[in-house]
């Protein structure tokens, strides 16, 4: 273990994507082995020294800055193992917490195969995408980061180890849980409360019948220490197909996506080979299109909303499912003037990078401004999305202060971002975002669906859930974490933890 505490050295360790400022911690430890975390958090607990967590430092609200204690490293832990093939349809690596996204695709692609979760931040790091579950553009076909991990090593504060595989242990019908670690068993009991069975990373994973990896994954930090993960990878695509559709409305946007979403379920649940079965579906509101503009003059004037697809090709059909997809958007009334095609992979690339330009100028301007991004990453149940969406139109418009909104719109989760310039307007978006929020959870859904709550948002889960769920999660962290100096603040605020006895 490598202790840094000369504040010059390890600034940047107290700097990540949102904008957040002020963070601090008395050092830095950096880990160069799994076997040095164990002693490490067994003299953290004793001290009562908090301990967070960080790899990348490229999270969206804060839960890996720190503010007072340690900061334990895990970026040397980067370690990304050979492919072991199981059949033609699947194959496992086995990686450490500190491997980064972009290596570990890259990893696969080379041995033809994937790797599917598709975060925006391809240098985030792999422990950071199981600590908030991270999804990224494709999860409309693909999923989730927890439908691809397959066994977990984690580190818990009294120091004790588990190696979790997926389908070992499971909650009983009282949410309770027992499991091996290297220090005996651990029997814990998962909180109450009830979580929308949508895309969903708010509050600790209770869901009935629950698998106990299931429980760490998304857990911001607050739990244990992650070490390790063994992810499933599925075979490369052979080609990939897609376009941005701009639309003079809005509405025109969620009828054309709808359709693609009936035709899409249809295709995989029938299994057919030459239709259409879309990989992402993406939605970008006039704001995101407008600031983007001036880096793609191919955006046209007076446009509404844009959608962007990708569908991923394994057979020698490309030609088909290109012309039905053709065909299926003349049928919406499409003009094709409107829509940028992209029909192999280094086009695709650019759509890519076109997507990635909108989140990467809205962290751009959070910095210049060097006030906090206030933002939303809500999903709703199907149906419901033009009902937030245009209400978050109305909020912004009273506002008066600049906004975007986009994401994906295939699982009805988008990112709105309300970005202030100075502290007065700072206070109006928290204002709007906990309304937001509000709205999502009266209409079934959640206050998050993948950047999870980290030390920003702890008011807009508390419309989901409430201060009687805020008691829970923190009793429920004092039975794994019982020193409690894992990921204060992160999820909820620490003084809950601090009036458990």
């Amino acid at each position: 273990m490598i202790i840094k505490r000369d504040k010059d050295i390890i600034q940047n360790y107290f700097e990540d994507n949102s904008g957040v400022i002020g963070s601090s911690a008395d050092f830095v430890a950096l880990t160069e082995t799994e076997d040095d975390i164990s002693g490490f958090l067994v003299e953290m607990s004793k001290s009562k020294t908090p301990v967070t967590v960080v790899g990348s430092l490229t999270g969206n609200t804060a839960s890996g800055l720190a503010f007072g204690g340690s900061v334990l490293s895990l970026e040397n832990l980067n370690n990304i193992s050979e492919i072991k093939e199981i059949d033609d349809k699947n194959a496992l690596i086995t990686v450490q917490a500190g491997a980064k996204i972009h290596d570990i695709k890259l990893k696969a692609f080379n041995g033809g195969w994937m790797y599917p979760p598709d975060p925006t931040e391809k240098n985030a790091s792999i422990g950071g995408n199981i600590s908030t579950n991270a999804s990224g553009g494709r999860g409309f076909k693909f999923g989730v980061t927890r439908d691809y991990i397959k066994a977990l090593k984690v580190i818990f504060s009294d120091g004790s180890q588990s190696y979790i595989e997926r389908g070992k242990y499971f909650a009983d019908k009282n949410g309770g849980i027992t499991f091996d670690t290297n220090k005996g068993k651990k029997h814990i009991l998962l909180p109450k409360y009830h979580l929308p069975a949508i895309k969903n990373v708010t509050g600790y994973y209770n869901y009935p019948a629950a698998d106990l990896m299931d429980v760490f994954i998304g857990s911001d930090g607050t739990l244990c220490v992650i070490v390790k993960a063994v992810l499933k990878l599925i075979p490369s695509f052979k080609e990939v197909f897609g376009g941005i559709i701009f639309f003079e409305s809005r509405n025109s946007a969620y009828e054309f996506v709808n359709k693609i979403k009936i035709i899409s379920k249809n295709t995989e649940k029938e299994n057919l080979k030459d239709s259409i079965s879309a990989m992402s579906l993406e939605y970008f509101d006039k704001n995101a299109l407008l600031m983007i503009k001036n880096y793609y003059p191919v955006i046209p004037e007076n446009i509404e909303a844009g959608i962007m697809f990708e569908q991923d090709i394994y057979e020698d059909n490309f030609d088909i499912l290109m012309e039905k997809w053709v065909e299926a958007i003349s049928d919406s009334g499409i003009d094709l003037e409107k829509v940028w095609f992209a029909s192999n992979f280094a086009q695709q690339e650019e759509f890519r990078v076109f997507r990635h330009r909108i989140p990467e100028c809205v962290n751009e301007i959070v910095r210049k401004n060097k006030i906090p991004k206030s933002g939303t990453d809500f999903a709703v149940p199907e149906g419901k999305l033009p009902e937030i969406v245009d209400f978050c139109d109305r909020e912004f418009k009273k506002s008066g202060i600049f906004n975007l909104t986009f994401g994906h719109i295939g699982e009805n989760h988008l990112h709105a971002n309300i970005i202030a310039s100075n502290k007065e307007e700072y206070e109006r978006c928290r204002r709007i975002c906990v309304d937001i929020a509000q709205k999502a959870v009266e209409l079934g859904g959640t206050v998050s669906a993948e950047h999870g709550i980290g030390k920003l948002k702890h008011i807009l889960l508390e419309k989901m859930l409430g201060e009687k769920g805020f008691k829970e999660m923190a009793k429920f962290k004092k039975s794994i974490d019982e020193s409690g100096i894992l990921g204060q603040d992160n999820i909820f605020p620490k003084n809950y933890i601090q009036r458990i006895q």
